[in-house]
């Protein structure tokens, strides 16, 4: 069989970008001991939707977690305990509190993403020229496809679940 062979087909894409996610996955989960202070799945997936949209409430974030305001409520005090998150009255409506990361909380990312992108640098180093190639323009057309929500718009004086 050739390894090489076109992949026309939807499943078989799928299937290889499937495996590929679970093996960075366990890869990224076996370097996470080495932080200071590993975070949950949902916690890390709250981090990236506030880094991506500052000053968001706890209503806006359960929205774009897809969740509930008590799991997204208790998943802020967690991040907040760890010094990840800040919370402050919003300008707008005493009522509402806005969350943001905390400059500790970047830092994490940050750091986070160095240490992921060293991990599969290797990976991608070793891959022959022609592959890294196909790879990029696979991915770039696989992230121009993908719609991600911009966040809700908050209008003045709503009130934050």
């Amino acid at each position: 069989m050739n390894r090489f062979r076109a992949h026309s087909d939807p499943d078989d894409a799928l299937d290889v970008l499937t495996e590929v996610v679970e093996r960075i996955e366990v890869m990224w989960e076996r370097s996470r001991g080495a932080s200071p202070a590993p975070l949950s799945a949902s916690q890390l997936r709250a981090m990236f939707v506030l880094e991506r949209f500052p000053q968001m409430n706890l209503r806006a974030l359960t929205e774009q977690l897809d969740s509930t305001p008590p799991s997204v409520s208790r998943l802020c005090d967690r991040l907040e305990a760890v010094g990840f998150l800040d919370r402050s009255l919003s300008p707008n409506s005493r009522r509402e509190v806005e969350l943001r990361l905390s400059e500790r909380g970047r830092t994490y990312l940050s750091d986070l993403r160095s240490r992921r992108r060293e991990h599969v640098r290797g990976l991608i180093e070793a891959m022959p020229a022609s592959a890294r190639t196909a790879l990029v323009e696979g991915l770039l057309a696989l992230r121009d496809t993908a719609v991600v929500p911009d966040a809700p718009r908050q209008e003045p004086g709503t009130q934050s679940a």
